[in-house]
């Protein structure tokens, strides 16, 4: 099936994916650097990428550096035992692009690694100082989180910025509780901060860093993390050198205080993959994916991303396949992206193509579909107000007054005729009246009928349909009378044949008088 392309001219089919959205029970979010421009950070293939940028900056390194003593030197040379960048021909093309300086390879050559030292740092550094807000993107995926929605966020961004908004980017949580999409649990109050670690509502690891993150440092050795800025760590990036690995140098000072032999010290490096390596993580991150194509999610929403690494490719067909086996064609593939997707390539697993900028086309959503942002709790407060207006209407009023009225014996021996309509049948009603002796009178009705619904109100009849709302009794011009005065006032009702004669309404005094309304139980 082919690829449905959609611009921001045509509102049909915006509402057409809106609605989709809004009406979704699991989503599964793949985001790539297109979802962070808005924030000053570059993203990988454009003119002005990362790509360009460190290329830019491995040719002035090549024709600047006088030689490789500066870069490979380390705090003890002598040592044996100390992991350092081999002083050795470059592995790197002759023509290098930026590409491959976010290859694996490129820790073989001592040039390279030190300008992608030099770059990453750089990087963190511009993102920790210059980067103070989010992009509508990033509290969009929050919001799908907090509508219970959210089965995973799966990121190729290394800026971590979701994590600024509350999301867990701890792959340790794990893959959550899968008891939250539940109709029971869906419909809890939603909060905006993460659900207990192991509660019912735990999402997990929320969204999950592909490529890593510039969070902390890791060492290439034992696998080891820890932070930038301790022991001058950060500067020591900048100046394009590895720090040592502290973890690794404890363990060989303490064996070496043993009299044993010491062993190798690993340095750090940024906690990110590169091209051509596996992720330190690559179980956890299988066992999450495993987890979420069992959960069947029903919207797969990719965002900023060209779809272009091999690995990326392989979990988005499987998502979307997942996707589209969802009874009854509900299950869709939407990419929101600038460069369309090929069609060779993606015809069979995307649905629609909305070729506009992710923030652009989050506005357009929230016009299109506002109530996604709105809190579970919030719109079931605005159906409960319009789920029964009769009895909202009248609760207060009407309920009171004639629980009063069939309380008091001195309506004994009145007849009061009430015709209660609810929302699938109306009823009339007639109460029992009896005899001086206190007999009930054999000439009492209940009947059952259909017909519009008639409610008194003193000396005036009023009938609507039931597809109005009850009118407002109007206000009383009588003077509230005493008990001795409503027993004189009392009026006899005249016998009647209900066979031969009329149906006749005992009238009551219009300060007296008083509809009772029975909210019947729907059949």
């Amino acid at each position: 099936m082919p690829i449905t392309e959609v611009t921001k001219t045509e509102n049909r089919q915006l509402q057409n994916i809106a609605n989709i959205l809004a009406s979704s029970q699991k989503v599964v979010i793949v985001t790539g650097a297109g979802i962070s421009t808005n924030c000053g950070i570059p993203d990988f293939r454009s003119e002005q990428g990362l790509y360009a940028l460190i290329q830019a900056s491995y040719d002035k390194a090549s024709t600047t550096t006088p030689g490789l003593d500066s870069i490979c030197a380390a705090s003890n040379p002598c040592d044996n035992y100390r992991i350092q960048p081999q002083a050795h021909a470059s592995t790197l093309p002759s023509n290098v692009k930026g590409k491959d300086l976010f290859d694996a390879r490129i820790w073989k050559d001592p040039i390279g690694a030190s300008v992608f030292y030099r770059f990453i740092a750089s990087l963190r550094k511009k993102i920790r100082d210059e980067v103070k807000h989010t992009t509508p993107t990033h509290r969009f995926i929050r919001t799908i989180r907090d509508s219970h929605k959210l089965v995973r966020c799966y990121t190729q961004n290394i800026d971590g910025l979701e994590s600024q908004l509350g999301l867990s980017m701890n792959l340790n949580d794990g893959k959550g509780n899968r008891s939250r999409f539940t109709k029971k649990l869906r419909s809890t109050p939603q909060t905006a901060t993460k659900a207990t670690h192991g509660g019912s509502m735990d999402g997990g690891c929320e969204v999950v860093p592909l490529h890593g993150d510039l969070a902390v440092l890791r060492c290439n050795l034992c696998q080891q993390t820890c932070g930038w800025e301790e022991r001058g760590r950060e500067a020591t990036m900048l100046k394009g050198k590895a720090p040592e690995c502290f973890s690794c140098a404890t363990s060989d000072q303490q064996r070496r205080d043993r009299g044993k032999r010491g062993t190798k010290i690993g340095s750090l490096r940024p906690n990110i993959v590169l091209y051509g390596e596996e992720h330190p993580e690559a179980d956890a991150v299988g066992t999450i994916t495993t987890h979420d194509l069992s959960l069947s999610p029903d919207v797969l929403l990719i965002l900023g991303t060209s779809l272009h690494v091999h690995g990326l490719k392989t979990m988005v067909k499987e998502f979307a396949k997942c996707v589209h086996a969802r009874p009854k064609e509900k299950g869709k593939v939407i990419f929101v992206n600038l460069s369309q997707p090929p069609e060779s390539t993606w015809g069979d697993s995307i649905d629609y193509w909305i070729s506009m900028d992710c923030d652009e086309w989050i506005s357009t959503l929230r016009r299109h579909r506002p109530d996604i942002w709105h809190l579970q709790t919030e719109l079931k407060a605005r159906v409960a107000k319009k789920a029964d207006p009769l009895k909202s209407h009248f609760s207060r009023t009407m309920q009171s007054k004639a629980v009063n009225l069939i309380d008091k014996e001195n309506r004994a021996a009145a007849g009061v005729q009430v015709i209660v309509k609810s929302p699938r049948r109306s009823m009339t009603v007639t109460r029992p009246r009896k005899g001086p002796l206190g007999e009930i009178d054999s000439n009492s009705t209940h009947q059952t009928r259909d017909s519009n619904q008639e409610v008194e109100f003193g000396d005036e009849s009023v009938i609507f349909n039931s597809s109005q709302s009850l009118p407002t009794p109007p206000p009383s011009t009588h003077k509230t009378d005493t008990p001795g005065e409503k027993r004189k006032r009392a009026r006899p009702v005249e016998e009647h044949d209900p066979v031969t004669t009329p149906t006749k309404k005992a009238r009551l005094p219009a300060s007296e008088h008083v509809s009772v309304m029975k909210f019947l139980p729907p059949k």
